[in-house]
């Protein structure tokens, strides 16, 4: 349990610059912490960036209050500062114990009082007591490592340390190190660098820079390498390079057999590539090999492993067989995790062979490229549905599988060249009501979504995000200051709620909740209505409810806001609402919470109990909602895994 704890500074700690997200208040500029998650009894560190924007000198208080699904733990722990001038920047710390749960977030509410306890900023952080990385996969990107992006030179970064500490403030906890391979079938030679596929220069000191500092801040670090493509666009291709790959192995675009050629490989689209046959033995047998290498060699934890998404066009093999693709991907982690010895996710780039990828229970987590397209994700209610699939077909005790799905935003805006790189017409820049869409409904389904990179287009960012079809590393639209604090505070609250959000959830049995009064409900995803629908967890009843009122048809079904014109819905005033609860189960208090409110600080409700021919219920009011909000009922909590904050 947190105790008190007062520090008194003689003075602030000095300013050191840092490229983290910059917050909307007046006072508290950027928090972060010493770790991505942390072991049970442990102390937490959290930085506090003050940037007096008040317009006078700041004499007075920063408080932190921690909560766990709503429940204050401990007392307040705060911190003085005093005689910080106007337009002056300084940091302070606040540390806070933890106890010995495991798999847990907490909220911490933040308050800058003055001397008199009047309130002059508030912001928000959480911290993740978890001894593992991937029960809550939250993967970010990083790119840092190249030093000529062939013929574009970024100047986007700083030092890998603080680029990944500002991953860091956004809450990633593992880390993608997109396509710094040699080849795409050779992922490293001995080279202090060397140009990859792309034309890229890759820098070997950057890697291990940004895999030293990954690592110094407990996050994961995972290489990609593409599944089944070798160079042969490139001299030497991989028949004349050494690297021992045959063209045996291959997958053709007919049934040639033993008379195919090179030019006989299917490319998939990519002039410089020859896709391999993920079936074939030695195939898999020399990626296994040729990954652990670079693994070891570099000091990643595992391996990213890539596709290219569905295979719709017949290919043979050497034999003049036809491939069949249907465990493609399972086969093929089943012989390479006999090498790679480390945690390991295949991106299936949409849902083609996912369920087979699922039940072979091999991945670490479970991570997919989604696609905004009917046959993956249509519309914002598509991602439940798929969620709830994964987890069905994961079937995994103690804890089920955790979700991280990769989609891009304004991609459309993203590749025109009317928009300059760092935006500054509203054309240019990320719209934030489709950001805030997709994240709302990302989280309440149980997933991270995947699209923050290192480097920042302008100060303040603390990151990019990708803003085209998949790549992380080409220009990218520069976030408004709005949306900088949302995806603060949509993050923040993933980690803070993460066990009533990812960890164990079903569905209700019970029957649907409804809206009795102040906005129209649907139990169903539909532009024009409020989305609710209902998740169980061991000791909790959860509803989620998303607005959906003012976004039109089209933007409904356009998941990635690729119009950039998605519409903010309109902040309701206070709605009456009907909540049925499992039966069997003692029950306790009623909460809510919204990133959109607050930033996410916890509000307990009162609520009635009553009953009818459907079951047992409670109605209780609701004080307002914007995006997105979350309603837990405690049932049962004293028998739960989350009894204890």
């Amino acid at each position: 349990m947190v105790r008190k704890l007062f520090l008194a500074l003689a003075g602030l700690i000095p300013f050191v610059a840092n490229a983290e997200p910059h917050l909307s208040g007046s006072l508290i500029q950027s928090v972060n912490t010493d770790f991505s998650h942390y072991r049970g009894g442990e102390w937490i560190r959290m930085a506090i960036t003050l940037s007096n924007q008040t317009g006078a000198l700041f004499t007075g208080r920063v408080i932190g209050i921690v909560t766990g699904r709503g429940v204050q733990v401990g007392d307040p722990v705060t911190i003085s500062v005093s005689g910080l001038a106007a337009g002056a920047t300084a940091t302070a710390e606040l540390r806070f114990p933890s106890s010995s749960t495991n798999w847990q977030g907490y909220f911490v509410n933040l308050v800058a009082v003055n001397q008199n306890g009047h309130q002059i900023d508030q912001e928000a952080s959480a911290f993740d007591v978890s001894s593992d990385w991937w029960t809550y996969p939250r993967q970010c990107w990083v790119v840092g490592a190249y030093t000529d992006w062939g013929g574009w030179k970024p100047n986007l970064f700083r030092t890998p340390q603080q680029d990944v500490q500002s991953l860091n403030a956004y809450k990633c906890n593992n880390l993608q190190f997109y396509n710094m391979l040699y080849r795409w079938h050779q992922p490293w030679v001995k080279s202090s660098s060397w140009i990859n596929g792309d034309g890229e220069n890759i820098s070997v000191d950057l890697i291990q820079r940004h895999v030293a500092a990954a690592r110094s801040l407990r996050m994961g670090t995972l290489m990609y390498m593409p599944l089944y493509a070798a160079n042969v666009g490139i001299a030497p291709n991989f028949l004349r390079d050494g690297s021992g790959v045959q063209l045996s192995w291959g997958a053709f675009t007919s049934a040639c057999g033993s008379n195919c050629k090179t030019a006989d490989l299917w490319h998939d689209g990519f002039s410089n590539i020859g896709v391999m046959n993920p079936n074939n033995t030695s195939w898999q047998t020399y990626w296994g090999k040729r990954a652990e290498i670079m693994r070891q060699k570099l000091g990643f934890d595992g391996m990213f492993v890539d596709t290219y998404g569905t295979i719709n066009t017949p290919l043979w093999d050497w034999s003049a067989n036809r491939i069949i693709m249907d465990t493609a991907y399972s086969s093929f982690l089943k012989t390479v995790q006999g090498y790679v010895q480390g945690p390991m996710v295949l991106n299936s780039a949409g849902s083609y062979n996912e369920r087979d990828l699922v039940q072979s229970g091999r991945e670490t987590y479970h991570f997919v490229e989604r696609w905004n397209n009917p046959s993956d994700i249509g519309n914002f209610g598509d991602l439940l549905t798929k969620a709830r699939q994964v987890w069905g077909w994961a079937n995994r005790t103690p804890n089920n599988i955790g979700l991280d799905w990769d989609m891009g935003m304004n991609k459309t805006l993203g590749a025109s060249k009317a928009c300059s790189i760092n935006g500054g017409s509203t054309a240019c820049t990320f719209n934030t009501p489709g950001v805030l869409y997709q994240e709302a409904a990302d989280l309440a389904t149980g997933s991270h979504h995947a699209w923050i990179v290192d480097g920042e287009q302008q100060v303040g960012d603390g990151a990019r995000f990708i803003s085209n079809d998949d790549f992380p590393i080409g220009n990218m639209l520069s976030p408004k200051q709005d949306m900088v604090q949302g995806e603060y505070d949509y993050q923040n609250f993933g980690v803070a709620y993460e066990k009533l959000l990812r960890l164990n959830i079903n569905p209700s049995k019970v029957s649907a909740p409804s809206i009795v009064l102040g906005a129209k409900g649907s139990a169903t995803a539909a532009a024009g209505s409020v989305w609710l629908f209902q998740n169980h967890r061991s000791g909790f009843d959860i509803l989620h409810l998303l607005n959906y009122q003012q976004i039109s048809s089209a933007s409904f079904n356009d998941v990635n806001d690729n119009a950039g014109n998605a519409a903010s819905p309109t902040l309701t005033g206070s709605l009456q609402l009907k909540m049925y609860y499992t039966p069997g189960g003692e029950l306790g208090d009623l909460y809510t919470a919204s990133p959109d409110v607050r930033h996410g600080a916890p509000v307990k409700l009162t609520y009635v109990k009553g009953s009818n021919n459907l079951g047992d219920y409670i109605t209780f009011t609701l004080p307002s909602l914007k995006f997105w909000d979350m309603v837990w009922l405690e049932n049962g909590v004293a028998s739960s895994d989350y009894e204890t904050p």
